[in-house]
């Protein structure tokens, strides 16, 4: 079913809004708006916090790229060298000033004003100065007033997904070790899917960290995310064990006998069903001891790390 929510979300709304009235503002001043209005746009950010910092950075871009394109213009006149260097210039300039949250904005400045500078340049400069002040202005008032970001219910979503999907990948690769199937790209890409899931939501966690500083929060929501956070932190280290028995170093070492393999078949179905009885821990140990005296070590690691998967995966269902 189509949700018009997943379309126009808060920031599509704040972003809309932002244009609106950077634009209603340039013309009641009599000023051109386009210039505002593109900065307003590229400078809608996640949180507050991002917006006011990056405002401090990105407004001696801004001059600096309407400084360079007035003088490329004046020294060359405009013609395809003049874009060329002012974007690189301005590029250049800020980066080596390390103002990287404003070289967007102050390239865009620069190349967007050289077809309307005409011979006024002290004007135009001013102008597009004063144009550009408006657009980053209204678009960190906009960011840090209206609609401020939610994004617990999202972090839940996908932590929750996440670990849905973790629990699936251990069952398949259980199964792939019961097979002998040592190696599979098709396990691979489910582990970096599941892993780019879980920094996505560790990045979430942080945009939302930073909206606390900003506005207000109930402690129950502190108390909420860092919750979050530590349920987060548990599946990347339970992933990570995971990860253990799929980028196996040595296949040659391990040779599971038909009781092994008939073993992790059943904790895998144990797994699926959600009945799982602690029987298939006991025989798997078992097996450990009898390896241990034949000396197989990569093989009892194996079996071991299997065991404190399970152990951590039912700890944290309890």
């Amino acid at each position: 079913m189509f949700d018009i929510r997943k379309v126009f979300g808060p920031r599509m709304i704040k972003t809309a809004l932002s244009t609106f009235l950077t634009a209603l503002i340039c013309i009641l001043l009599n000023l051109p708006p386009i210039f505002a209005v593109i900065t307003a746009i590229v400078t809608i950010e996640p949180t507050a916090q991002a917006s006011i910092k990056k405002a401090f950075v990105r407004f001696p871009a801004s001059i600096i790229g309407a400084f360079i394109a007035v003088v490329s213009l004046y020294l060359i006149g405009e013609n395809a060298f003049t874009y060329a260097i002012s974007a690189t210039l301005t590029i250049f300039v800020t980066y080596r000033l390390k103002l990287y949250d404003g070289m967007l904005v102050a390239a865009i400045t620069s190349v967007a004003m050289i077809p309307s500078v005409e011979d006024a340049y002290v004007y135009n400069f001013v102008s597009r100065l004063a144009t550009t002040t408006i657009g980053l202005g209204t678009s960190t008032l906009i960011n840090y007033f209206v609609l401020p970001p939610k994004y617990t219910p999202q972090i839940k979503l996908q932590v929750a997904k996440a670990k849905k999907d973790t629990e699936a990948l251990f069952r398949d690769r259980l199964k792939e070790i019961a097979r002998e199937r040592y190696t599979s790209v098709k396990i691979e890409r489910k582990y970096s899917a599941i892993q780019k899931q879980l920094n996505a939501s560790e990045k979430l966690i942080q945009y939302q960290q930073q909206e606390y500083r900003y506005h207000k929060s109930k402690r129950t929501e502190l108390r909420e995310l860092h919750q979050i956070e530590h349920d987060l932190q548990y599946e990347k280290m339970l992933l990570t064990r995971i990860g253990n028995l799929i980028y196996l170093p040595d296949t040659d070492s391990i040779q599971l006998d038909d009781e092994e393999k008939e073993i992790l078949l059943s904790l895998s179905e144990q797994l699926k069903d959600g009945q799982f009885d602690s029987e298939g821990l006991s025989l798997l140990n078992e097996k450990i001891n009898i390896t241990e005296i034949h000396q197989n070590d990569f093989k009892v690691h194996l079996l071991h790390e299997i065991i404190i998967i399970i152990e951590m995966h039912y700890k944290d269902n309890e």
